[in-house]
């Protein structure tokens, strides 16, 4: 088992980190996060919500449209840390620490030219207040990802517990359905 140290990932810039579990690592460049249709009949935990959005990219900002419920915001996402560790269960997990910054509707342009539109479904499973396991939906490819939100008044050490033991759950999980 991989455990994971969060405080590695972390400085005063970054407010989320993320952990995908990677199924294949393709030509040691491209890691194949998606998972099986039916992963989700084997998860433990709650669905706390399900959240269907339009995000619309353009250099560094997303514009999010939430379907459900006509809220619209701009955010960027800036990547801080990164890094690949393989394990035994699978080819491993991939920690991704960013800081994500919330602006006004008006700084997203109005143009055609658009780098990317995306239809996203996300069903959580909420672990506490500031962990929640995912399952993201994009283009009918699933993946799954633990998301954690980082403030500085955290108590990192029952952040890592919690964390450590949702991979441990998950792992096993997806090794289950290998066979």
């Amino acid at each position: 088992m991989v455990l994971i140290n969060l405080e590695k990932y972390l400085d005063d810039n970054v407010n989320i980190v993320e952990i995908f579990f990677v199924k294949n690592i393709i030509e040691n460049k491209m890691l194949d996060v998606s998972i099986s249709e039916n992963i989700e009949k084997n998860i433990k935990y709650k669905k706390t919500k399900e959240e269907n959005y339009k995000m619309y990219y353009m250099n560094d900002k997303i514009y999010v449209y939430e379907l459900s419920n006509d809220n619209q915001y701009v955010i960027s996402k800036n990547m801080k840390k990164n890094e690949l560790i393989k394990n035994n269960f699978s080819n491993g997990i991939y920690i991704l620490s960013s800081k994500i910054d919330k602006y006004p509707q008006y700084t997203f342009p109005c143009t055609n030219e658009l780098d990317n539109v995306a239809l996203i479904k996300i069903n959580e499973y909420k672990i506490s207040n500031r962990i929640s396991l995912n399952v993201k939906t994009e283009n009918d490819i699933k993946c799954l990802y633990i998301e954690y939100k980082h403030s500085p008044n955290v108590e990192l050490d029952k952040m890592n517990e919690i964390i450590n033991k949702i991979i441990k759950n998950v792992e096993l999980i997806l090794n289950s359905e290998d066979k």
